[in-house]
């Protein structure tokens, strides 16, 4: 049944290519922008590249490219797209935040604070309370995370950051209620509940931890999901 959900989406996904500019660069970055929010990096990638075959100064498309390759940990080829966008007359903002992004991924947290702080986005500033739990300055992260959610409660990201960071601070209870939190609004996905199945069974309760996981995986995937979480139990214990 996940097998036959997953081609259902794939399939309103290409159904969103009809309509009257069907075709046409804008409509393809569109499609691309719905396959990357439901998690099809190699989906997103063909309806990029389509539009920018159609228009080459299609500067959201190109920094839907980078986003892509930052999706798949690809930096260099992140840092080609956000140039190519850039010389095309891109957002600057929209640059900074996503080398921010790749600085962020690599380690970099001075690069990465620097980009941030260049963008007054929502998005800018709940990655740089990454940078700061990078850092192990926990509250200082989770008092952006809340600036953010009263800028935008259904901001999906910054619960779960949140939840993350106090999940570091073995505040449990508290990270077990933000993490539910992010996984009932609309834009909840895999990664959100697996957060959660962790959040879970690092308190404990490992029989919710699986009943999580088992909303998203089966058979051999969920076995491999649960022996992790329980070395990561076992390891907790003996700290």
């Amino acid at each position: 049944m996940k097998i036959f959900g997953r081609m259902l989406a794939v399939m309103s996904l290409l159904s969103g290519c009809a309509g009257n500019d069907g075709g046409s660069s804008g409509s393809m970055t569109r499609v691309a922008e719905k396959a990357r929010r439901s998690g099809n990096s190699e989906a997103a990638m063909r309806f990029y590249e389509r539009a920018v075959t159609l228009d080459a100064n299609n500067t959201v498309a190109l920094y839907g490219l980078a986003e892509v390759y930052i999706d798949l940990r690809l930096l260099d080829a992140a840092f080609v797209y956000i140039k190519k966008a850039e010389e095309k007359g891109g957002d600057a903002a929209k640059a900074a935040y996503l080398r921010g992004k790749v600085y962020l991924l690599s380690g970099d947290y001075a690069k990465a604070e620097k980009e941030f702080l260049k963008s007054s986005s929502i998005d800018a500033k709940n990655a740089l309370g990454a940078v700061y739990d990078g850092r192990g300055e926990h509250q200082r992260a989770q008092q952006l995370y809340k600036q953010v959610i009263a800028e935008d409660p259904n901001y999906v990201d910054a619960y779960n950051n949140l939840g993350l960071s106090l999940l570091l601070c073995e505040k449990y209870k508290e990270a077990i209620r933000i993490l539910e939190n992010a996984c009932s609004l609309p834009g909840a996905n895999v990664a959100n509940r697996s957060n959660l199945a962790l959040a879970y069974g690092i308190s404990g309760d490992v029989e919710k931890a699986k009943a999580v996981y088992a909303q998203d995986f089966e058979g051999d995937e969920l076995t491999e999901k649960i022996s992790y979480l329980e070395d990561i139990i076992s390891a907790k214990r003996q700290q």
